[in-house]
């Protein structure tokens, strides 16, 4: 039962969710971007994973910025 610990930690990273959003978010702008006027699946793709590149980016400046102010102490 070891699994579940390490999703949470997985599922809590905000690295993964980075890696996640932009390995769904460039190839679906690539194929976006053949033809702009057909409306895909990929525009939906977009809708969901890119506040979620978002949301973990700002965790990570989050946590930059904290580790930051600590040490100026």
């Amino acid at each position: 039962m070891k699994i579940l610990p390490i999703l949470k930690k997985i599922k809590d990273n905000p690295w993964v969710g980075v890696a996640v959003s932009l390995a769904i978010i460039i190839p679906s702008l690539y194929k976006i971007l053949d033809d702009v006027t057909v409306l895909r699946m990929e525009y939906l793709l977009l809708i969901i994973f890119f506040p979620l590149y978002i949301k973990s980016l700002k965790k990570i400046f989050d946590q930059i910025l904290d580790s930051t102010d600590d040490s100026y102490d």
